[in-house]
This record gives C-alpha cells, structure tokens and sequence, in this order.
C-alpha cells in the first residue's frame, strides 16, 4: 500500500495553491505568515505576503487537498481547506483578516494635580514640576582637589549626563544647549573657587514654561548664605582678618598648572593624532631634518608650559552706621 501511495503522487501533476490577504479594510497585509499543509501526507510549506497581500506556493506532486493557514500579528489567526473539483491546478484561497482586539480590565489611574510654578510654591530646594534633575550631593569626594570648581566635572558625576572634550552633555543634546547659572542668573564660566560653599543641581526636561534658555543641561548653582558667627574651614587657604572681613561669604581660589610641551621630539603618538598631525609624517620630518643638517632645537624655546588663574567669588552685604552727636 505504501509503495502505491507513493506511485500514486508520483502520477499527480504539480499544484499551485495561490491567493490574497486583506484586512477588515479591504487594504492588502503585507508580511501574514502562510503555511499549507498537503493532504493525506501533511508535508508543509510556508511562504509570507507580499507588497499587494498575495501568495503562491507549488507543490510538485499535487494531491488537490490542502490546508491553508494564515496569521498575522495584531489578527485573528484564519485557516481554510482548498480541494480540487475538477481538473484544475490552481487552487486559490483569499483571506479578510479579522483584528484581535484584547479586553483589558479597567485601571483606575489617581494623581494630585500638579500646581504652576510661582513665586509661593517654588523653591531652590524642591523639584520642579516634570523636572528630571538630581542634586550633586556628596561631590566633593568624587572628583579631584583640583576639579573640586569645575562645573562640569561635578556634574559629571550624576547619572545620566556625559562628558565630551567640550563639557558635559544631556540627553544627546550639543555642548552649546547646556546652560550655567548662579542664582538663577546665567554666568559665562564653567568653574568656581572650590572654597566657596555652593549647591548645584542638573535638569534635564521640565515642562515648566517660565524656566528656559536651554535644551540639554541646566547646571543651577546656588550660593550660600553666610554668617560672621559660623565659619566652615576646608583644606584650603583661608584668611580670617578683620579688614578683610567684607562679606558675608567669600571665597579666593589660585591655582597654577605646569606640564610638558608637546613637540615633535617628544609628543607621544595619541598627542599628535589629537593634533591632527600622524606619527609617521612627524618621523619623516625628522629624518628630512636630519639629513639636511637642520637644527632639532634652538634657544629662547620655553622647556614647560604654565598655566596661573585666579578665581574670586564673594556675596557683598551692606550696613548701615548709626551715628550720635556728642557735645
């Protein structure tokens, strides 16, 4: 019995089974997955729709019964029997997709409505409303001393923002989207005197209308406030004098930077890629130098390079005298 099965597909001409998918608005799907199972022997082929909803698949030894199946993400699965009813070889099964709609079970969702920022509800210490932000807290010891001023390496520090050559940045957004202020006001520098008692907080996004001027990072720094009664001394150079005692928080910060220059007889091989000059034609000057009896090094050349900056910081108070006639 087997071998005239067998016999008997051999006999058969070859199928075609074809057709087209639609979607309950009659629109072509595109990409339903197909698979057709020949009877009696249950051999399988898949296929997927094209850019007009159709498909085709050939059987070479036809049987004129097969089982289409026909599914799609976001429908309902369909599957249809084609037979042959005469002679024919083409057996076309078209297909309406129905959407799978799913029930869900009702959420309820509460919140508090948010209140519009104002001069009664907003603070330098809360969070604004819609604000993505977070507080450099606990800083100081995770940068260098000498970085302990620099903005944008404190701000490096949180989660979520990255430094480039030129600053940090948020979000994707260009170094120039940034914005540094100090109170609340815009400064054009990047660093501090690291003596000077501030806070500093980075935004991301606030959907707040009345804060703007910046579309990557806000870099806040708030001073604080001093006192004549409490002082808080670091490892830095203070001067408590009371000539000098001309505000209530004042903070002076000298630093000065001494390194190597960089040259071609010295320059390492990532200083001269940053320089856009390559390594090999920094060698090949050499050599041409060399051979033509050209001076490698010549007097008045500075052997290390300096870099002094001074940086003061202070928030002025006024008073008043009061003064008594005397007779």
């Amino acid at each position: 019995m087997l071998l005239l099965g067998a016999g008997t597909l051999r006999a058969q001409g070859a199928d075609v089974v074809r057709g087209r998918v639609l979607d309950d608005s009659s629109r072509a799907l595109v990409g339903a997955s197909i698979v057709i199972t020949r009877g009696p022997d249950r051999l399988m082929q898949s296929t997927v729709t094209d850019a007009t909803g159709r498909y085709s698949s050939r059987f070479e030894q036809g049987t004129g019964d097969y089982l289409v199946n026909v599914s799609s993400l976001g429908f309902r699965t369909a599957r249809r029997r084609v037979q042959r009813l005469g002679s024919e070889r083409e057996l076309v099964a078209d297909f309406t997709m129905g959407r799978d709609l799913a029930m869900l079970a009702a959420v309820k969702v509460t919140a508090v409505k948010p209140g519009r920022a104002s001069a009664a509800i907003a603070s330098p210490y809360l969070a604004e409303t819609g604000a993505s932000e977070q507080w450099a807290n606990g800083v100081a010891g995770r940068v260098s001393v000498n970085a302990a001023g620099d903005l944008g390496a404190m701000a490096g520090t949180i989660p979520g923002v990255t430094l480039t050559a030129g600053g940090p940045t948020m979000l994707g957004a260009g170094v120039g989207s940034n914005l540094t202020t100090l109170n609340g006001m815009a400064i054009p520098g990047g660093s501090l005197p690291r003596a000077a008692r501030t806070e500093m907080r980075v935004t991301g996004a606030t959907f707040d209308p009345t804060r703007g001027g910046f579309a990557g990072a806000n870099i806040d720094v708030r001073l604080g406030a001093g006192s004549r009664d409490f002082q808080n001394r670091n490892a830095f150079l203070t001067l408590n004098a009371p000539q000098l005692q001309l505000t209530d928080n004042m903070a002076l910060d000298v630093g000065r930077t001494v390194s190597d220059p960089s040259t071609l007889l010295g320059g390492d091989t990532d200083a001269l890629r940053r320089a856009g000059l390559s390594p090999d034609s920094a060698l090949r000057v050499l050599h041409v130098a060399n051979a033509g009896g050209l001076p490698r090094s010549g007097g008045g050349i500075p052997t290390a390079r300096q870099q002094d900056n001074i940086t003061w910081l202070g928030r002025p108070t006024t008073s008043a005298t009061r003064c008594v006639p005397s007779r």
